[in-house]
């Protein structure tokens, strides 16, 4: 990137326009005002969110789909149009996630109900890691949360939870194309590691086989580390 902007210095001016100055302040803050750093910090921040993207992905689609297994067994086939099983005893912003899925899908799909696997791929990353805060204790995880981590006796509901919370703030940050370089990311990937082998060792051996994060966690910038 650096000897495409020497060659052509009027490309790192017009890069830098398309980012906009907000964007692009955020990187020539952290790289001390120094321009060049903070280009080589934004090329940084695009690959080491490259390399974690397929391990995010795993994690989001294999929790979701163990959760939908666990509601399953908890409350059958059907569950989220079962008012007073499973809907009535969501909280306010996962009632309105779950609400706002189900009339998108049948407005789109022309029929009702449509079925749990379309709700389940349509709703949001965050429903899913809500389930797993204190506020859904009547889902009894101290004994059930083995129907959703199966290969990690060490888990509890207070740690899956934190863990994923904090998944989910990286999840979204790589989705939005922000910054992720101020994150503890080393710590990030041991945890994304550890919560997807809890659910399914065979998805963390893909997920493993696809992730060249340390590789580039080794490029990084010095300016990102000061």
């Amino acid at each position: 990137m650096q000897e495409t902007f020497e060659k052509n210095p009027d490309f790192a001016t017009l890069f830098k326009k398309s980012l906009s100055s907000p964007r692009f302040g955020t990187y020539l803050g952290a790289s001390g005002s120094n321009e060049k750093d903070a280009l080589q910090l934004y090329q940084w921040n695009a690959k080491i969110s490259q390399s974690l993207y397929i391990y995010l992905q795993s994690w989001e689609i294999c929790l979701r789909n163990k959760m939908n297994d666990f509601f399953i067994w908890k409350y059958k086939e059907g569950w989220p149009y079962k008012q007073n099983e499973f809907v009535r005893n969501l909280k306010g912003d996962d009632r309105r996630r779950l609400t706002e899925t189900l009339l998108r899908q049948e407005r789109d799909r022309g029929v009702r109900p449509v079925s749990t696997s379309v709700v389940v791929s349509d709703l949001s990353a965050g429903f899913w890691v809500s389930q797993l805060s204190e506020k859904y204790n009547h889902y009894s995880w101290r004994y059930n949360l083995a129907k959703v981590f199966a290969h990690d006796t060490g888990l509890d509901r207070a740690v899956a939870w934190t863990i994923c919370d904090e998944l989910l703030t990286l999840r979204n940050r790589v989705a939005h194309h922000e910054p992720i370089f101020h994150l503890p990311l080393d710590d990030r990937r041991k945890k994304l590691a550890r919560i997807v082998a809890a659910m399914c060792p065979a998805t963390s051996a893909f997920a493993e086989t696809t992730c060249n994060f340390g590789d580039i966690w080794k490029e990084m910038p010095k300016p990102a580390k000061s």
